[in-house]
């Protein structure tokens, strides 16, 4: 069993509070590295959103995926392995397997699975390799991509990962040495978070200061699961940044269609009943769920049959946002309908949905 200690009242894992901060304007931040933002969400949607983005453009994005997850990853894991625990691995100083078990612990409270190392080889040539398994992987590109830039913050260089399925819900993932293109390397600079205040008051745990809501959570550690009580879907802690990133490399890619493409996309899956109407009828209710989850501060929301207009300021994965109240719109009206959405340089979103005439 993973030995991680508890707070007594809310029963949240501390690492789980030791990582990030809740803000008073609906944003998460990592407690070590205040510039980077961070989101608590539902994870189930994420491959099924991730395919039918390639269904509706005609090719797979998942290279994309896997490499920006590896530069977002590596730098959040930079916060937590200093410059000189990595130079005396390079240096052969450390055995990096001996880092396994902090790595691992984060993966687990943050939702990602159940992590195990199955073999490595450390030499630092080009038959290095490393083999792991992971079950229940809350995201299989996600996942290879976190797990090589997870390698390259330990031990330097670049990471190529594969994986495939061995049996139900398990997965061998194989990593090697490999070098990504410049172009790429090029493009992957961190993008600093600037904290703006606002005005959200989260109740709060007497005994660890975590927002309240988090005893409807449940953590199975043992598994690396997050699970909501409410719902019974499965939550993860996840860096906003990777959605926001890929969706602009691919808009720089492919052209402006792509943020239409990831708001119908996202459309699509709620419609498959992932959502409802109910997580937004009470205003109070879906503002404290959204910075629950770092999305941003909800400022104003109205929903009726003539349409939907909602307001969200310091919004992240402000695209799939869009997508989600478009799609629980539809399916509470039973119309077809069009959307209309602005982001202002300071991030605030507005976003207005209309019945099709």
């Amino acid at each position: 069993m993973l030995d991680v200690a508890r707070c007594p009242e809310c029963n949240v894992p501390e690492p789980f509070n030791q990582s990030q901060e809740w803000l008073n304007n609906g944003d998460i931040v990592q407690r070590l590295n205040p510039q980077a933002r961070v989101g608590f969400f539902e994870s189930e949607n994420l491959d099924p959103l991730f395919r039918n983005i390639g269904e509706i453009i005609g090719v797979s994005i998942e290279p994309m995926i896997v490499n920006i997850a590896a530069r977002e990853i590596e730098v959040y894991m930079r916060s937590v392995i200093s410059d000189e625990v990595r130079d005396m691995v390079v240096a052969k100083q450390l055995d990096p397997e001996s880092f396994g078990d902090f790595i691992y612990t984060i993966c687990h409270v943050s939702g990602f699975g159940k992590y195990e190392t199955i073999s490595y080889r450390y030499e630092r040539d080009e038959d290095d390799y490393g083999k792991y398994h992971i079950t229940k992987p809350f995201s299989l590109p996600l996942a290879a991509g976190g797990m090589a830039g997870a390698l390259t913050s330990l031990v330097g260089g670049e990471h190529h990962t594969i994986y495939k399925e061995i049996s139900p819900e398990l997965y061998e993932f194989s990593t090697t040495w490999t070098e990504y293109p410049k172009a790429w390397m090029e493009r992957f600079e961190a993008i600093p978070y600037n904290h703006r205040d606002g005005d959200i008051e989260l109740e709060r745990c007497a005994a660890c200061g975590l927002p309240k809501a988090f005893t409807s959570y449940r953590w199975l550690l043992d598994e690396g699961l997050i699970l909501n009580e409410h719902t019974g879907r499965r939550m993860v802690v996840l860096g906003p940044g990777i959605q926001d990133r890929l969706f602009k490399e691919l808009e720089k890619e492919l052209g402006d269609t792509i943020p239409t493409v990831v708001v119908e996309a996202q459309r699509r899956f709620t419609k498959t009943g992932f959502y409802s109407i109910q997580q937004v009828s009470d205003e109070g209710d879906f503002r404290t769920q959204l910075a629950l989850r770092g999305v941003g501060n909800l400022r104003d929301i109205r929903i009726g049959p003539p349409g939907l207009v909602m307001r969200i300021d310091n919004a992240a994965g402000h695209l799939m946002t869009v997508g989600m109240v478009q799609g629980l719109f539809e399916m509470a009206f039973d119309v077809e309908s069009n959307v209309e959405w602005a982001l202002s340089d300071e991030g605030n979103l507005q976003v207005e949905v209309k019945p099709k005439a």
